[in-house]
Order: structure tokens, then sequence, then C-alpha cells
């Protein structure tokens, strides 16, 4: 995989003395659902607002299948909050739960597009 590094970008990695590798992995390792939705004062949540976006921007070109996508979604919501409790929230819980919710949404995607794959041959 080739990416195009913008000069405004490497320009400022290179005033701040920051390899473009690290601080993409960097942004990457943030992009997170379960601990976006877990944590909804943490600082750290930018990459995954800048997902978010990009997917709302580029909606016409993500193939996602909105039956799965409100039902998974639906379902995350509703586990992460039974973990919102007054004075006991638990939001390493709560991101846990929503990674078993996202690794679930995933297997039913990926078996979606099997089924679309076969059922077309």
């Amino acid at each position: 995989m080739t990416i195009t590094l913008p000069e405004d970008f490497t320009t400022l990695c290179s005033i701040y003395q920051i390899k473009p590798d690290v601080f993409i992995q960097s942004f990457v390792d943030q992009v997170s659902f379960p601990h976006f939705y877990s944590r909804p004062h943490a600082p750290d949540r930018w990459a995954t607002f800048f997902f978010l976006n990009f997917i709302d921007v580029e909606d016409a070109k993500c193939e996602v299948n909105d039956d799965l996508e409100d039902e998974y979604l639906t379902k995350f919501t509703d586990e992460i909050r039974q973990h919102f409790y007054p004075n006991q929230y638990d939001e390493a819980k709560a991101e846990e739960v929503g990674r078993v919710v996202m690794r679930q949404w995933m297997k039913a995607a990926m078996a979606d597009r099997a089924k679309y794959i076969t059922e077309n041959l």
C-alpha cells in the first residue's frame, strides 16, 4: 500500500521532528467505537470523530449492509449503556463489551458479503 503525504503534513512533521509513520500509527490506534462510546468525556476521541465524519462524507462510497448496521449499532449502544451506572460506571467493561459486539458485527458483515458473492455465481 502506498499513500501520498501532503506537503502541509510533512512540513509539520519535520518542524516537530515526528516520523510520519509514527504519527499515522498513533492516529489509527485511536480509532475505536468501543473506546469512543464508553468514554464520552475522554480527550482522545478525535481520531474516531474523523472516522465518523469520513463515513458521513463518503457514505455513497461505503458499501455496508444498512440492516446489519442498524442491528449492530443498536446492540452496541444497548450493551454499552448497561455499564452506565450512577457513580459506578465501568469504562473498561463497557469498552470490552463494545468490542465483543464489534467482532460479532464484523463476522455478520463478512458472512453477508460471502453470501452475496456465492449467491451470484
